[in-house]
Order: C-alpha cells, then sequence, then structure tokens
C-alpha cells in the first residue's frame, strides 16, 4: 500500500485505484471505447479512477494528500511530486506500480494485475500529451525541441549550477555504487550518478551544488558537452525501459530525451556541435539521433555483441564503439560511415576516451590492458597488457594529454602522455570499513574523471562514494 511513499517518495494510490482488471468500457452506455478519437482524461481516463479510486482519493478524502478527482489535481499529483510526465509514460510513477513485477509493489497488491488493455490505455494517455477532454491542446513535453549551438571561445568558462530545484531522494536498502562520473571540461564542476538522480559537486571542494533528478532509473552514463552547458545522462530500468536525457547545466531543466530502447541504455556521448547523441545498445546496434527533432540520424550494425561504449573525438570528427567481446571500431562522425577497426582487446571494453587533440584514442578492457591508438592508422601506440589486474574499469584523459584509469586490482594509475606510469593511489583501509558493502561485496574504484583544470582525478567506488587525489 506504500508502495510509492516509501520507494519513491511519492503519494500512495489505494489498492481500490486499480481493480479494475478487464479492458476499458465506457462507465455511461457500456460501450467500447472510440479506438479513432484522442485518449483523454475526461472521456476515459477519469471514468476508471472515479470508480475505483475516489474512495482513497477523492474530494472528501485524500490519502497521503492524493487528489484525484479532477485533471488538475491528478496532473499536479502531491507534495510528493507528478505522478504522470507529459510524453513519458516510461517515467510516470503511476506506470511504475502499475507494470512493476515485484510482490509487494505492483498495484493492486491483493488483486490480479490490470490488464495489458488497460494500461496501454493509460500509457496512451500520457504519451500523447495528457489531454484534458477532445478540445483541448498536449501538455507541454518535457523531451524534445531545444536549439543546439556551436561552442564559440573555447577558453571560456562553462555552466556552473545554480539554484537548483529541490526534491526528495530514494533511500536504497545497500549502498548504491557510483556507476558514472563526468566532470566539465569548462568549469569546475563534476556530475556523479545516484539511484534515479545526478549529484553535482564542485571537483576541489566536494561542495554540493544540488542534484537534478533521473526518473528514467539508474543513470549508467554520464558527460558533458564540450560547451560545458549541457550534460548528458544515459541509462534506465535494465530489461524494462532505457534512454539519454540532456539537461541544462545551469538549472538543471530537462531539454531534451532521446532513444525509447527495451534496455537501459550503456553507452552513450553527445557530439561536439551538439547536433547528435549516439548510444551504444544491448542489441548491438550504434543508433545517432538529432537532439533538435528526436529522429533517428543513422544506424550501425556492425558489432556482434553489446556495445559498450561509444565517444566523439573531440572536433566531431570520429565516432569511436567498442563491444563486450573487445572489437572496436572508428567511423565518421556525422554520417556513421566505417573507417576503421582497431584489434587488440580480448574481453569487453570498458570505456573509450579521445585526447584532446582528437588524434589519439584510448581504450580499456576487461582483460587488464589499456591502449593508446593512433587513429590516422589504428596503430596501437602504446599498450600495457597489465595495467590492472583482473581487468581495467575505466580510462580518461586529462585536459595535458595525462590519462587516469581504475581496475579490479582496487587502485587508480595516472600515466603520462607516453603512455608510463605516473602514480598509483588506493583506497584506504579507513575509508573501506566505513562503506558498510554486503558481506562479500569489495570496495572497488569504479569510475574516473579529470577536472578541468588537469589538477585532480575523481573516482567513484562500490559503495556510492567520490575520492579525489591531486595529479602527480
Amino acid at each position: 500500500m506504500n508502495f510509492l511513499l516509501s520507494h519513491l517518495s511519492l503519494p500512495v494510490l489505494s489498492a481500490a485505484v486499480l481493480l479494475a482488471s478487464s479492458p476499458y468500457v465506457c462507465a455511461d452506455d457500456g460501450k467500447e471505447k472510440d479506438t479513432d478519437k484522442p485518449v483523454t482524461y475526461e472521456d476515459h481516463v477519469f471514468p476508471i479512477l472515479k470508480k475505483n479510486c475516489a474512495t482513497c482519493h477523492g474530494d472528501g478524502k485524500q490519502e497521503a494528500g492524493l487528489n484525484l478527482a479532477n485533471y488538475a489535481n491528478t496532473i499536479k499529483g502531491s507534495g510528493g511530486g507528478e505522478i504522470v510526465v507529459a510524453g513519458r509514460s516510461s517515467a510516470s510513477r503511476l506506470i511504475e506500480v502499475l507494470t512493476s513485477t515485484e510482490d509487494g509493489e505492483r498495484m493492486p497488491p491483493d488483486g490480479d494485475p490490470l490488464s495489458p488493455e488497460v494500461i496501454e490505455l493509460i500509457k496512451k494517455w500520457i504519451d500523447s500529451g495528457l489531454r484534458e477532454n477532445a478540445g483541448s491542446s498536449v501538455a507541454e513535453m518535457r523531451t524534445l525541441g531545444f536549439k543546439a549551438t556551436t561552442p564559440t571561445d573555447e577558453a571560456g568558462p562553462g555552466a556552473v549550477p545554480v539554484n537548483l530545484s529541490t526534491f526528495p531522494s530514494v533511500t536504497t536498502l545497500r549502498p548504491y555504487p557510483l556507476l558514472a562520473i563526468a566532470a566539465s571540461s569548462r568549469a569546475p564542476v563534476v556530475a556523479t550518478s545516484g539511484y534515479g538522480e545526478i549529484k553535482l559537486f564542485d571537483p576541489t571542494t566536494h561542495s554540493s551544488y544540488g542534484a537534478i533528478p533521473f526518473p528514467e532509473g539508474e543513470p549508467l552514463v554520464l558527460t558533458f558537452s564540450r560547451s560545458g552547458r549541457l550534460l548528458l545522462a544515459a541509462g534506465g530500468k535494465p530489461v524494462q525501459s532505457g534512454s539519454v536525457v540532456l539537461f541544462d547545466v545551469a538549472t538543471g531543466k530537462r531539454l531534451a530525451s532521446v532513444g525509447d530502447e527495451p534496455d537501459a541504455i550503456m553507452a552513450a556521448d553527445i557530439s561536439p556541435d551538439e547536433k547528435l547523441v549516439a548510444i551504444g545498445c544491448t542489441s548491438r546496434l550504434v543508433k545517432l539521433f538529432s537532439t533538435e527533432d528526436g529522429s533517428l540520424k543513422a544506424t550501425i550494425d556492425k558489432h556482434t555483441d553489446w556495445v559498450t561504449a561509444v565517444a566523439f573525438s573531440p572536433d566531431g570528427k570520429y565516432l569511436a564503439t567498442a563491444d563486450r567481446i573487445g572489437n572496436i571500431h572508428i567511423w565518421d562522425g556525422k554520417s556513421g560511415g566505417v573507417i576503421l577497426p582497431l584489434s587488440e582487446h580480448k574481453k569487453s571494453v570498458r570505456a573509450l576516451s579521445w585526447r584532446s587533440d582528437s588524434g589519439v584514442v584510448a581504450s580499456c578492457s576487461e582483460d587488464g590492458t589499456v591502449v593508446w591508438w593512433d587513429v590516422k592508422d589504428g596503430w596501437p601506440l602504446a599498450n600495457r597488457p597489465n595495467a590492472h589486474t583482473d581487468g581495467v574499469l575505466d580510462c580518461q584523459f586529462g585536459p595535458n594529454g595525462e590519462l587516469a584509469t581504475c581496475g579490479r586490482d582496487g587502485t587508480v594509475k595516472i600515466w603520462s602522455a607516453e603512455g608510463n606510469e605516473l602514480k598509483k593511489f588506493t583506497i584506504t583501509a579507513e575509508e573501506t570499513a566505513k562503506s558498510q558493502l554486503p558481506p562479500g561485496v569489495q570496495l572497488l574504484p569504479t569510475r574516473v574523471a579529470v577536472a578541468s583544470d588537469g589538477s585532480t582525478v575523481l573516482v567513484g567506488d562500490t559503495a556510492g562514494n567520490l575520492h579525489s587525489w591531486k595529479f602527480p
């Protein structure tokens, strides 16, 4: 009964809300709905809510502060937040509880699940714009319609978050690992992932700028645009849904959303001109989307296993992609046309990172190897086969050509522009003792980033902590 309140910090829908388990039939005349007409609140959704929700969420009684007796209050939600998001049924809390497969979380908790027809009807109402009635216009969508701009004045400062709105965070039963981290190359801002949210910090002081909600689920990829004004977040819910969202760094406002995958997206990047987003899929495809209208511009069908990393070169000329069996390909950054393959790794490639001059791309793999590739001919300029015992988890170039890596051996390393090891860091025993991880779970560095001034390496771990060390 308290799933929404306890797990998502949103109001509870009573068990009576969703007892209708047969295809929707009009309550007034018993006739089947007219599928040619737009789905509206008044004609389609309200009769369901009135029949099943009025006792607990009507004008007389509002459990958890939620009133579903009229359109305005339904759209508003309650003090915990909105329960429907225009154009994004996959990000709406109402659909999440209707379709949950976990015992005690699906609504209604004691009855049969809603029929697929009823769920699709409510989804259609949300995705088509939350119309109030047949004469209403659609609600403002929070997905597409943002205008890309080409960065100017590369030496100028980037955006810094100011006065981000607050929202309730989700508390997890166990420490939630830091699965994604990114540092702006234009400003003192670092972004880290949490469950259903993105946290923003100053890389030097670790002081918080605030957080941005990510209702899509788990942010598995974070990256700043080259201008520093946009933050890309990709991820979703494993084997359920995946998408990419672009945020305004200064305000935290959602600007665009692209991709609608049946699985969480584990690889994504935005082009330097901010006009394209590339995603890597568990379907083995690489897809290029327009950020301005969300259209699919190109599909790359070359990889033979999950695509685990994608990265545009800083000049936008190239797109590098990698997969779970060690293959790497370089493509034309605009058209997706093939340029050359890179062959060295024997296991999954965990990350790709471009040097700032676009002449070298680094790759790291579960085989323990880090490779610096010359993209002119695909030649490995440097190869470190034992960079991290048992596997390398991430790599990231700094602005001065140094490379930061982390691995399953529990270490973080800094490599010179020539590929020589300069420094090694480890998480202290004291920090390990404080991590409160379940038995058998090792505290490991998971992701690395380098601050915009090149002075600091930032590292996340399996307990969700953020660490930092000064460059040598």
